[in-house]
């Protein structure tokens, strides 16, 4: 089976491009979906009785937060789930006594979604107990878990490239990654080392109430050149901080002039097969205008192989204006890194002197491909579920990364192969059920419109076992307001599918349905609080607390709250003029009603970039 997508942007429009980057992307988070690590955990008591519980969630919680765990309860003995059963829920630190945080019963399928808040001023290091009791017997459940916010750092600086002598501006933002609290009062350490590994620059700066701090380095006029590292740190162990948080970030210190003028090279295609010859102009012209005559150029081509290696040296005169044409054979073979991967890379560099000896220079790098048509297929969970309908994305493009409407024949284990199409973004689903065989072989060939051929071989694994679960979500991304519509599958037609929503760690919200002819399906509304990357865990539990379980991730955008007006006093200046610069931020919706924020300013000559 196949889905071709259509859509109303023309082949070469930037949303087509972007479209099928974002596509292509998507697929391979699919795999990552399914590979990523599980960040809660399961624990069971040891059973003295037929009653069975297990409680399932994170062991790091924010302060100040709504979080859940999920607790499961089951008869042992009977194979079944106990509905009705009691359960309480507390919070226990070495200095407190417990914290009543939930009490409940148990639902139809044996389990009880457990909500709380989580005490502002909770100790960093805690125990969730739980206390569960039936007919069937009595259990006590502890899990150590950790209270601390789990924040990130973004560390800038004002430009790539300083001089001996100039200023270099420093600025962080530290915020909550589970719901962006800026890390207002932290102590934050900037430090700088130059290329010898020196430490050079050291100073604390307490955050604003924004999350932001920032601080000043001048350079010395005589200092050693190369790439100094920027650091920054957050966080002693107290306050709720994580510890320890560190970023860097690396800029270049040397001596420079700006350019004087620009240089462009272009190619006939954007990428090319072995052996084929490759056409191109260089293009030079001063800043104000004029082109670069008779300029001096020089057209380097290299390989890498264990090293790099020069295959070609053109040189030659621009003409009268400032144009320059070249053309050679690309090398017959590629070593190295080479075509293994199916793609190789071929770097121009391109040197322009002018009559006054200004030398300026500029790079492409080309994609050297071993077909015309690059095959990329990944399965919906990175694994093969078997005993279900699986999709295996198939994505068709050219060696540049643009989408290669094709025709398929895809076949399986050498069977009668299917013919589907990728459709105008080069991407289509093809589907099939495994069987627990241990792998299956997808054989592959793709060909274009206008007759280019490629083929591949893809090798898929198959998770083992009498049960499982796949889950499939209508998108991958999504706004608050809207609606996840999940599914989850499984080749055992009965039994319960438990949901968990895990952002930043810490689970947001726990459901549950019954299993019907293989298939549970959930509605998530999408509320504030999951602005960003969830985690969906849908998962059974087996009688032995086995959990067999899929994971997808899914986006939610934050909203464009803010809009920035930035007004000059003139449009044009001259060198060692006074600007007049206005910044006016307010709410997107409402452009005249102004709002209080942290504003980052950088006034940097683009030719610095």
């Amino acid at each position: 089976m196949a889905t071709q997508n259509t859509a109303s942007d023309s082949p070469s429009s930037p949303n087509r491009r972007w479209l099928s980057t974002a596509i292509h992307a998507l697929i391979i988070l699919a795999v990552v979906a399914g590979l990523v690590a599980l960040r809660w955990v399961i624990t069971m008591p040891d059973r003295l009785d037929d009653q069975q519980t297990l409680v399932v969630g994170p062991t790091n919680f924010s302060p100040d937060s709504d979080a859940s765990v999920r607790v499961v309860v089951q008869d042992f003995g009977a194979g079944e789930p106990i509905a009705g059963a009691q359960v309480r829920v507390s919070m226990q630190t070495d200095r407190d006594p417990a914290i009543p945080l939930y009490e409940g019963q148990t639902d139809g399928t044996g389990s009880l979604p457990v909500h709380f808040h989580v005490p502002a001023d909770a100790a960093p290091e805690a125990q969730i107990i739980v206390e569960t009791e039936s007919p069937v017997g009595q259990d006590r459940v502890e899990q150590p878990v950790t209270i601390q916010r789990d924040y990130r750092l973004l560390l800038t600086s004002d430009k790539p490239l300083y001089q001996p002598g100039q200023t270099i501006h420093m600025r962080a933002l530290a915020l909550s990654t589970f719901d962006l609290t800026p890390a207002r009062g932290a102590t934050v350490d900037f430090l700088v080392e130059d290329p010898k590994g020196n430490k050079v620059f050291r100073e604390s700066v307490t955050a604003s109430d924004f999350g932001v701090a920032a601080t000043d380095f001048t350079l010395a006029d005589m200092v050693n050149q190369g790439d100094y590292k920027l650091s920054v740190s957050i966080g002693d162990g107290t306050g709720g901080f994580q510890t320890p948080l560190h970023t860097e970030k690396t800029v270049e210190v040397r001596p420079y002039v700006l350019p004087k003028f620009g240089v462009d090279v272009s190619t006939g295609r954007s990428f090319y097969l072995p052996g084929q010859r490759l056409e191109g102009v260089v293009q030079a012209d001063y800043f104000f205008g004029k082109p670069v005559a008779l300029g001096e150029v020089q057209v380097v081509g290299s390989v890498w192989e264990i090293e790099r290696t020069v295959v070609v040296d053109l040189r030659g005169q621009t003409d009268e204006n400032g144009t320059y044409e070249f053309s050679f054979d690309l090398p017959e073979y590629f070593a190295g890194t080479g075509l293994e991967s199916g793609q190789a890379q071929f770097a121009l560099e391109v040197t322009v002197v002018d009559q006054t000896d200004h030398a300026e220079q500029t790079g492409q790098v080309l994609p050297i491909a071993a077909q015309p048509l690059i095959i990329e297929a990944v399965a919906e969970s990175g694994a093969l579920k078997p005993g279900i309908e699986n999709i295996v994305y198939v994505l068709t493009s050219y060696p540049d990364g643009r989408p290669a409407p094709s025709r398929l024949e895809i076949g399986v284990d050498g069977g009668e192969p299917a013919v589907i199409s990728t459709g105008e973004y080069g991407l289509a689903e093809y589907v099939f059920t495994p069987q627990p065989d241990g792998y299956h072989i997808l054989d592959i060939i793709a060909q274009d419109e206008t007759g280019l051929l490629a083929s591949r071989q893809v090798d898929f694994y198959t998770e083992y076992g009498s049960d499982s679960v796949l889950l499939r979500a209508d998108r991958a991304a999504y706004v608050v307001g809207e609606t996840i519509n999940l599914a989850a599958f499984t080749p055992v037609e009965f039994g319960d599918i438990y949901l968990d929503i895990v952002k930043a760690g810490q689970t947001l919200s726990t459901r549950s349905t019954q299993v019907t002819d293989g298939k549970a399906e959930f509605a998530v509304d999408v509320t504030p609080e999951m602005i960003g990357t969830l985690e969906l865990h849908a998962y059974k539990v087996l009688l032995d607390g086995t959990i067999v379980r899929d994971t997808r991730l899914a986006v939610v955008d934050a909203p464009n709250d803010l809009a920035i007006t930035v007004t000059a006093d003139k449009d044009t200046y001259l060198p060692g003029e006074m600007a007049n610069i206005s910044f006016l931020t307010s709410q997107a919706e409402e452009p005249g009603a102004g709002v209080q924020t942290a504003l980052g300013v950088a006034i940097v000559d683009e030719s610095v970039f």
